[in-house]
């Protein structure tokens, strides 16, 4: 441990921070003076430009404005539509994190099952006897049904079957 001796105090370091912002002009890198606030199909564009660069922008865009008509003020509704499609992307995003790290984890379960699996099955074949493999009763489609030959001959008649997925019943204001 330190020891602090009478009339002695920690010394305190004070900084101090200035934090100058400068405008480069982001067609030539030279010194910016304003930064120009456009708007073209509905999204916003900002621009730092000298002097001259401004101008220039003002004139390509003079030959339009003198033609265009300013559109009813929206301003709070667009704004608040801007507020809730942000608002949907980082929740759209925070899904699709949660979706992926579900699968990961599913991932690295399957391939830990697997790993525990192969010495169970190693272990088990060694002392058992070679079996001549038969193969499995292959498969049909019938109609987007899929049934092997051994279960379509223990189902009952079409007529008694349930559908696997009940489609809602719909019905019109005039029944």
């Amino acid at each position: 441990m330190s020891r602090i001796e009478a009339g002695t105090f920690p010394r305190q370091v004070i900084m101090a921070e200035r934090i100058q912002v400068e405008l480069v002009d982001d067609i030539d890198g030279s010194r910016a003076q304003q930064t120009v606030t456009f708007a073209l199909d509905g999204i916003a564009y900002e621009i730092d430009l000298s002097e001259r660069h401004a101008q220039q922008l003002r004139s390509v865009f003079e030959p339009y404005i003198e033609h265009a008509r300013t559109p009813e003020r929206t301003s709070r509704t667009t704004r608040q539509q801007e507020r809730e499609e942000r608002r949907a992307r980082q929740a759209n995003r925070q899904l699709t994190e949660q979706i992926r790290g579900a699968a990961q984890r599913s991932r690295e379960r399957l391939s830990q099952q697997a790993r525990d699996k192969e010495p169970a099955e190693q272990d088990s074949n060694v002392d058992a006897a070679v079996e001549e493999e038969v193969p499995a009763p292959q498969e049909e489609t019938i109609l987007g049904d899929r049934h092997s030959a051994s279960e379509r001959e223990t189902e009952p008649p079409d007529e008694q079957r349930v559908p696997a997925v009940a489609l809602p019943q719909f019905s019109s204001a005039a029944d």
